[in-house]
């Protein structure tokens, strides 16, 4: 036998042999099963054995994994019942029913919860993370990757039970304002005592019931010693090449006060503030569905330069303060600043092949350099007396400034384009709202939500061609061996929103909602294109259609109602929503478009509930929604150097049917957790891109139309434990079928992909290393009459955690990537490694490690990307191997 396969085998040895099951139900004194109850097994003067627990299912049903020949004590806990204890020692696997009698002691659920490692009741399961910690946790997400249905991700992003996790608090107040990125990836593990999931939670208490939240929060509770505390920790490293890192991280939480501050300055590629989290500072995915231009976000230059993750060099300075002070008489102030320098060098090379008439073969490489400056600050002063009043008013101001120089080389048969650009993008919104929620009685409750928001950008471009680039088009003027090429766009936005909605309980299961409301934009866009000569004179292109001067106006009034029942196990929320919108564009100060135009939203929601942790969810919704003020200027700007782009006055809303059925059940007794969800959209009146395209330049042009576009979507998630194992599996598919434009030709397109991923990890608390297996795939496929393109990536990756001789701390992560192009037949491989070593011992503050990123040394990424016009094989250059020592002092 060889070695590898002596571990193997050993380890699965010790997992499985001298474990026995005990197994049973529990039940109350008539016999009716009692779900949810908790058993915790403790050994019984046996150093080598480890407490364990079970949860029963729906039935009462336990099961319990015990050594075999070690004495325990098991004792069984329920809500409103005496706490039961036993003592057993098993031989080999065995059957034994319990049975709790009532209990009329009131401290009874003070006493559960003190002692138990889970508790489930209704929407909120509690977890006593002493009973899951192995020793190697550092941070809050080390603990929550540990807890049974609780999945995290590399970027800190959380889900339970296949469902996101949008609020973080800490004792019951939100943490840097809910995010959770932020506390996941920094609240130290020493201090965390329980960890409560709330679903459908809803941050007004008394509209638990009434307003349907699909929302998840996670609660920290802190220890005892931490309830009036300071604490933290302060990393500082330092490596080859001039590398540095310095982070500290610093909690203050007493009851009434709460100041959290984290910061991370360093130059080895280390980003504290992404994409994710930028969102859920805008609200999150799910408020802002319904908002008016909500996804432009994306377009922006600051989101462009979050998503930036892959670079040959990044120096970031990150700097993050809260402050939550409760004032007195239910009166609370939360406030938090949040300022980020960042500067990002990124280089990259493009084999790209166009898939539309007799273009060229493409060799692009660019290289870039970015420098950035945000803020987000936010105030907000909140009223709340639990019972029967909530009110907030809150202020958030953002800012962002940055420049960037780039170097573009475009390389053709027949032509090169070498391309400088100089950019200065700023950007300032001002925002204020303001809730009040009052409870007339029982029966009567009132929300009113007003906002008022001021934004405005600015852009300015600085190209410098070798050549002219759209002679047919751009009338550049011979100005010697370079043509310069100065753009500026601005935009003014202007935006004021009220809605009324009326919660009105006609009876226990009947309930019906009357809404009202109006939303108001007022949006001003600019653009000017124009030749700036060497002797410093301006050739402008007005004359050949180009710059925008364009005022857009919206108006959004709508009323409607939600009709609330509930059946048995089944909760019904059908709903209607009548809007009249009216919208104006003027460019240049001439009217252009005045249009009204109404529309009925329906919608429904349906909740079934088969017990607490077995649920169906179905939502359907008709949605509509406007594009930006960019998409109405109908008159030419350049977009890139083989980009032109032209909007269109005779825009209207977009329309599209949503459907969404999810599943889920979460059996602890089986040690089971499944979730799945089916998705069909179906857009009926789009905006969308008209392109003529010539050679590898193209000009799009926006239109209103009423090619059909479908998107389905299945995906689901299963995984097992067995004793110390975890099993998972998951996987999606992803079909959509779409028309498009493209040289006065309506193109149908399929677009099609699939993923699936087999997961395997271990959950030790000592003597084995605890290990991560993940396998996973995705297949593309973008297919129309003329081209059927298929890609597949191949990505396992292990991950590894080992704490040895009791004060090291061993870490190691690897990721090999495999993309192939089977149209094409070719393939491309690159491997990503890291690893840390960690010394620290349990008793004192210090720790010292060494740790090394991009382990192998990979100079580049391989990425292979397709849309209708190209396919794109990239390199991706990264940065080299960084290895660093590093101190961390915890407080």
């Amino acid at each position: 036998m060889s070695k590898k396969s002596l571990v193997v085998f050993s380890l699965l040895y010790s997992i499985m042999s001298f474990a026995q099951t005990l197994t049973g139900t529990v039940q109350d004194s008539t016999g009716i099963a009692l779900p949810y109850t908790n058993l915790i097994a403790s050994p019984i003067a046996s150093p080598d054995a480890q407490i364990t627990f079970s949860i029963s299912d729906e039935l009462g049903r336990y099961k319990l994994e015990l050594k075999k020949a070690i004495p325990y004590k098991i004792e069984i806990t329920h809500m409103g019942f005496s706490k039961l204890t036993d003592t057993l020692q098993i031989e080999e696997s065995t059957t034994k029913n319990y049975t709790l009698i009532e209990s009329n002691e009131s401290l009874e659920d003070v006493l559960v919860k003190a002692e138990m490692a889970v508790i489930v009741k209704e929407d909120t399961i509690t977890y006593r993370t002493d009973q899951f910690k192995t020793g190697d946790e550092r941070k809050l997400r080390d603990i929550l990757k540990k807890l049974p249905g609780v999945e995290v991700d590399r970027e800190g992003n959380v889900t339970v039970n296949g469902k996101p996790v949008t609020k973080l608090m800490v004792e019951g107040k939100e943490f840097f304002f809910g995010d959770p990125k932020l506390g996941v990836n920094n609240i130290p593990a020493d201090a965390v005592d329980e960890v409560e999931v709330l679903d459908n939670y809803s941050e007004v208490a008394f509209l638990k019931g009434l307003k349907d939240s699909d929302k998840m929060a996670l609660n920290i509770k802190l220890k005892e010693g931490k309830k009036k505390f300071a604490f933290g920790d302060l990393a500082v490293g330092g490596g080859h090449q001039d590398r540095y890192l310095v982070n500290p991280t610093l909690f203050y939480y007493s009851p009434k006060t709460s100041v959290n501050f984290i910061g991370d300055f360093n130059n080895a590629g280390q980003k504290s503030f992404s994409m994710s989290d930028y969102i859920n500072f805008e609200g999150g995915y799910a408020d802002m569905i319904d908002r008016p231009n909500a996804f432009s976000i994306y377009r922006d230059d600051f989101a462009q330069f979050l998503n930036q993750q892959d670079f040959v060099f990044n120096q970031n300075d990150f700097g993050a303060g809260s402050l939550s002070q409760d004032l007195g008489r239910n009166w609370q102030l939360d406030a938090y600043s949040i300022i980020n320098r960042g500067i990002v060098e990124t280089q990259n090379s493009s084999d790209i092949t166009y898939q539309t008439g007799m273009a060229e073969d493409e060799l692009r490489t660019q290289e870039s350099e970015q420098e950035m400056l945000f803020s987000i600050n936010k105030a907000k002063l909140r009223y709340d007396n639990i019972k029967d009043v909530d009110m907030f008013i809150d202020l958030l101001v953002k800012t962002s400034d940055a420049d960037s120089q780039s170097t573009l080389n475009s390389l053709t048969a027949s032509r090169e384009n070498f391309v400088v650009t100089d950019q200065s993008p700023r950007k300032l919104d001002v925002s204020k709202t303001m809730s009040i929620n009052k409870q007339f009685s029982y029966k009567h409750t009132t929300s009113i939500n007003t906002k008022l928001q001021y934004v405005e950008s600015e852009n300015t471009q600085d190209w410098l061609f070798n050549q002219p680039v759209f002679s047919n088009l751009i009338p550049f003027q011979p100005d010697g061996d370079s043509f310069n090429l100065l753009q500026n766009n601005r935009t003014i936005t202007r935006a004021a929103q009220i809605d009324v909605k009326h919660y009105w309980v006609l009876h226990n299961f009947h309930h019906i909602y009357p809404v009202v409301g109006t939303d108001y934009f007022s949006q001003y866009y600019g653009s000017n294109d124009a030749q700036i000569l060497q002797d410093g004179s301006v050739n402008s292109f007005q004359e050949a259609g180009f710059n925008n001067d364009l005022d857009f106006r919206l108006l959004d009034a709508y009323a409607g109602f939600q009709y609330k029942t509930k059946i048995d196990k089944l909760t019904i929320r059908p709903g209607l929503i009548a809007h009249s919108f009216h919208w104006s564009t003027a460019q240049f100060d001439e009217a252009q478009v005045n249009h009204q135009k109404f529309a009925f939203l329906p919608e429904l929601m349906m909740k079934y509930e088969l017990n607490s942790s077995e649920k169906f969810n179905f939502d359907y919704n008709l949605r509509t929604q406007f594009g930006n003020v960019q998409l109405f200027a109908n008159r030419l700007r350049l977009a890139n150097f083989n980009s032109l782009y032209r909007g269109n006055e005779e825009l209207e809303n977009q329309l599209y049917h949503q459907y969404r059925l999810r599943y889920s059940n979460f059996n602890m007794f089986k040690g089971l957790f499944l979730n799945a969800s089916l998705n069909y959209n179906r857009r009926f009146q789009s905006i969308r891109n008209q392109t003529e395209i010539e050679g590898i330049d193209q000009v799009n042009t926006s239109i209103y139309t009423d090619l059909p576009e479908n998107s389905y979507s299945f995906n689901s998630s299963v995984s097992k434990l067995i004793r110390k194992l975890r099993l998972g599996i998951s996987g999606g598919i992803t079909l959509s079928d779409y028309s498009r434009i493209i040289n006065d030709e309506v193109i149908d397109y399929n677009s099609n992909s699939y993923n699936y991923a087999f997961t395997f990890s271990t959950r030790f608390k000592e003597k084995w290393p605890n290990v991560e297996l993940r396998f996973q795939q995705f297949y593309n496929d973008l297919s129309s009459v003329a081209i059927d393109n298929q890609f597949v990536q191949t990505s396992p990756n292990i991950n590894v955690s080992y704490r040895f001789l009791e004060d090291f701390l061993f870490k190691a992560d690897y990721q090999y990537n495999h993309y192939k192009n089977r149209t094409q037949n070719q393939s491309n491989i690159f491997e990503i490694g890291s690893a840390s070593l960690l010394y620290g011992k349990e008793d004192s503050p210090w720790e010292l490690g060494i740790e090394a990123t991009n382990l192998f040394d990979v100079r580049f990424k391989n990425n292979n990307s397709v849309n209708q016009f190209l396919v794109n094989d990239q390199q991706i250059f990264i940065q080299p191997r960084i290895i660093m020592l590093k101190l961390n002092y915890r407080l």
